[in-house]
């Protein structure tokens, strides 16, 4: 998730466990060919819950989604009506939930039910008395089943990430189930706004998270390579420095935002972040052209930095201003040509602030 400090793309990892639970989901609720086909000649007489994990028949995709059954038991439900489809012992149709897990190994016997009964079937039980106690909650909810009982099909249900059953499956409420949390990042929002452009966004989320390959990072990797700014010669070259300590750098984003900022105005990297996301005086406006400054400035001084690491010519301080100048006008042009009213003024309060 974006605002936890992520990209905003599903991991793989978790996609396929979505997509498991989902042909699980298939194969408890639908009819089609693949569900017919799996049923005849892979489930058989069983059920889904009985086949064991080590199980050599079908393919290597059978065999993972069998492993995907212990998760799916928390997600799946049933609505009970005649009982026809829904195992009585494997799958939750009662409020104590799965009956194998709730009076363990062996019940079965004691109940006089096979274990791949339908609920439908417990119809012709015959009540007993039993000296535990589990064992005769499990007669009253068949009592009650009986009383209750009608000629409607069962009902599937799958839980969602508010914990509410529904009659359909949704991979977005699965997965917000199922995924990996991490605690919420402040500065998202600095990061991932309307009109951004993504190259720079980018860019900047990996320089906010400290990733990018400066100097004092690459000295943990190789004690023999050049740590040096190669914008000033600074002896040692760190994300502070570069955004925006360094003399270079410093006259760049000078240039480009004291007009905005007035006696805000700082180098200081965390104190620049933290402006962009608490700062409640500003306008969407003014906070926008903050924004989107800081990430041009951001990727085009790492580029002017690997360029010159690379041998290439070294790129004046006054033309890296121009080329930023150009190219928050053009956004704003862009921005205005897709109507967006709220920033329509955008030019003219760049060059009210540019002098």
């Amino acid at each position: 998730m974006k605002y936890e400090g992520g990209l905003g793309l599903r991991p793989l990892k978790e996609v396929n466990q979505v997509s498991c639970l989902k042909l699980i989901w298939r194969i408890l609720s639908t009819h089609s060919l693949w569900v017919n086909w799996i049923k005849v000649y892979l489930i058989r007489k069983g059920s889904l819950w009985m086949i064991k994990d080590n199980t050599q028949s079908g393919s290597w995709m059978w065999r993972k989604i069998l492993k995907s059954r212990e998760m799916a038991k928390h997600f799946y439900k049933v609505e009970v009506g005649n009982g026809r489809g829904t195992s009585f012992w494997y799958e939750m149709w009662n409020p104590m939930g799965r009956l194998k897990e709730v009076a363990g190994e062996g019940s079965h016997i004691d109940m006089g039910i096979l274990m791949n009964a339908k609920v439908e079937d417990c119809l012709n039980h015959r009540k007993r008395h039993h000296r535990i106690q589990i064992l005769n909650r499990i007669e009253m909810e068949i009592e009650k089943f009986k009383d209750n009982s009608n000629e409607e099909a069962d009902i599937p249900l799958w839980k969602n990430e508010k914990g509410k059953y529904k009659r359909k499956f949704s991979t977005k409420s699965t997965w917000l189930s199922i995924r990996e949390k991490h605690q919420p990042c402040y500065w998202h929002q600095a990061i991932w706004f309307k009109h951004a452009t993504p190259k720079f966004s980018v860019v900047t989320w990996i320089a906010i998270r400290g990733r990018l390959a400066t100097g004092d990072r690459m000295r943990n990797w190789n004690g023999a390579a050049d740590i040096s700014c190669v914008l000033c010669r600074e002896p040692l070259e760190t994300l502070y420095h570069l955004f925006f300590e360094c003399p270079y750098s410093a006259q760049v984003w000078e240039a480009l935002t004291k007009g905005i900022l007035h006696d805000q105005y700082t180098v200081d990297w965390e104190r620049i972040i933290r402006m962009l996301v608490e700062s409640p005086n500003w306008s969407r406006l003014q906070m926008f052209t903050m924004r989107y400054v800081l990430q041009a400035t951001v990727h085009t001084i790492w580029r002017e930095r690997n360029r010159r690491r690379h041998g290439e010519d070294a790129v004046p301080a006054e033309v890296m201003i121009r080329r930023l100048d150009k190219n928050v006008r053009n956004q704003f042009t862009v921005v205005q040509r897709r109507g967006d009213k709220e920033y329509r003024e955008g030019m003219s309060f760049w060059f009210g602030t540019r002098g």
